[in-house]
């Protein structure tokens, strides 16, 4: 979107397309600083219509090839990837510590943690398809945010109200493993409770970047029962080629899928995890870049973890809250 001719006002009315209740902010960045695919083919507000006859943006703007002003508008819809009350400490084990990863989620089926997932608004949360496809029963699940041990911490529980999971998910084929949780009441962020922001549609995240991969699920292959307290473990990132090898996943890795973790094993995320974040920090904000889906055993050499890529479902993210916030 070029600057030219863009208002505030304007602001709330595309935060409200994206699907988000809220609307912080919005700023112009010259047009050469964005990603390269995206320094070209733009849109702009349209003068000519009123501005209280805006409504929505689709019906408001023209193509063009390229902005006059030199300059495109940064949104910020919500303020996400940040965590406010964490200071780094050097502790030993990768036990988590409170407020470290803020956005982190435990969905609890009838009161038991059964996965992950990630709050990116007061209401809503991206898990796995396959935690919720065969318990689509929005009133036996609640959540617990804002907690490191679930077992003596008396954290609050909360509702869920409705569960949208991918229409192309399919139990025996492992593509578009992505739902979405919304909740019946919005929750209040605080040092504790934070939402992880979403990644840019463009947005590449290197082979070799090391990211962190969080959970309360079994720290041992076959263990069963979920771990008390929430565990973390740095992982890097692994191009699909090399996940495709006939070695490792011999070519079931698709395009929207991301691989994460070490090829000699040792280090990864186990069942109980499903569902939970695959974070990468970008100058100092945290960004939601897989959501655990699937692996072979659990660190075993050549398996990595395999997450669905955040940046392969953005259009439906927000079409899915776009069309929650009209009802």
């Amino acid at each position: 979107m070029c600057s030219d001719d863009w208002k505030g006002q304007y602001g709330l009315i595309a935060c409200e397309q994206l699907g988000f209740s809220s609307y912080i902010s919005s700023r112009s960045m010259r047009v050469d600083i964005v990603e390269e695919e995206l320094q070209e083919e733009f849109v702009s507000i349209n003068h000519l219509i009123p501005e209280n006859k805006v409504t929505s943006l689709h019906h408001a703007v023209y193509v063009r090839e390229k902005c006059s002003s030199g300059r495109v508008i940064i949104l910020k819809c919500v303020t996400c990837g940040v965590r406010i009350g964490y200071s780094p400490r050097i502790v030993g084990g990768n036990m988590s510590s409170l407020m470290q990863w803020p956005w982190q989620v435990s969905l609890q089926f009838q009161g038991y943690h059964l996965c992950g997932g990630s709050l990116i608004t007061p209401i809503w949360i991206v898990t796995a398809a396959h935690c919720v496809y065969d318990l689509y029963m929005p009133s036996s699940w609640t959540i617990q945010v804002g907690l490191v041990n679930l077992i003596d911490t008396p954290a609050p529980s909360y509702s869920v109200d409705k569960i949208i999971y991918h229409s192309k998910y399919k139990p025996k084929r492992l593509g578009n493993d992505i739902a979405l949780m919304k909740l019946a009441i919005p929750l209040t962020f605080d040092d504790m409770i934070q939402p992880i922001c979403l990644p840019n549609s463009e947005e590449d995240f290197p082979d070799g970047k090391m990211c962190w991969t969080s959970g309360w699920g079994a720290t041992e292959e076959g263990a069963g029962d979920a771990s008390p307290v929430l565990n973390h473990a740095s992982v890097p990132l692994i191009s699909n080629k090399v996940c495709n090898h006939k070695d490792v996943y011999g070519g079931i890795i698709a395009p929207s899928m991301l691989c994460a973790g070490y090829l000699k094993g040792g280090v990864d995320s186990c069942q109980g995890d499903s569902g939970g974040p695959l974070v990468c920090e970008e100058m100092r904000i945290w960004k939601l870049v897989g959501a655990t889906s699937f692996g072979i055993g659990c660190a075993d050499v050549n398996k990595p973890g395999v997450y669905t890529r955040i940046t392969s479902f953005l259009d439906w993210i927000h079409e899915q809250m776009e069309r929650e916030l009209k009802t």
